[in-house]
């Protein structure tokens, strides 16, 4: 498995959508928190599993959310997001051997958890003798990608950008040298007066003194 690349929740509110960044990296397309929040409905708490189900959705990810056991989680597909605490959403990206879970917390980076540390904080309920807690799988679609990213804006940009700046280049090269030219005379004025002022004075030469100043 390549690199997960793990992304930092900016606040408390923002730990639904740093996940589904996460999940679109790993399927190599690249979205703002700015961007993502456009797509999620979100309150006052923060955003819901609904909320984040619907923005995938319109990103062009299928979306499959349930209450599952821990040996239904070994068997399925990851990256996968998980309902943790009860209050919080965090990334499962690995499982090595059912026994070590891979988790991507926004709030505090990655960590790895045994088997009964995984279940203390992702358990919820118990369903016919069963333990089970919460999850949200993501798969990309067809229609995935469809939506440019923010990466491939800012590359846009910056492109246009530079072709720009190649085009008139000459003119810039010409400002900025009269920029440096008129900022080392503003520098050197005030000394070369100085020193023109104080000869005069030395040598009680008025009109050299006045010529400086008129």
């Amino acid at each position: 498995m390549a690199r997960f690349h793990f992304i930092k929740q900016h606040d408390a509110m923002q730990c639904g959508v740093a996940c589904l960044q996460m999940i679109c990296r790993y399927y190599k397309k690249i979205y703002s928190t700015d961007t993502l929040h456009q797509y999620c409905f979100a309150t006052n708490e923060g955003v819901s599993l609904l909320g984040i189900s619907d923005a995938a959705k319109k990103l062009g990810l299928r979306t499959v959310c349930g209450r599952i056991t821990v040996n239904q989680l070994n068997a399925s597909s990851l990256p996968c997001i998980l309902h943790w605490n009860q209050n919080h959403f965090v990334v499962l990206y690995k499982i090595r051997r059912g026994k070590t879970f891979y988790i991507a917390d926004p709030g505090k980076g990655k960590i790895r958890y045994t088997k009964e540390e995984f279940k203390s904080h992702w358990i919820s309920t118990t369903s016919q003798g069963e333990e089970k807690g919460v999850v949200m799988f993501l798969e990309p679609t067809p229609e995935f990608g469809r939506l440019e990213g923010d990466e491939a804006e800012g590359i846009h940009s910056f492109r246009f950008l530079m072709g720009y700046l190649k085009q008139y280049r000459q003119y810039f090269v010409q400002i900025a040298l009269g920029l440096l030219v008129g900022s080392l005379l503003q520098l050197i004025l005030p000394f070369l007066t100085q020193a023109i002022v104080d000869l005069g004075i030395k040598h009680q030469d008025i009109k050299l003194i006045l010529g400086t100043r008129y």
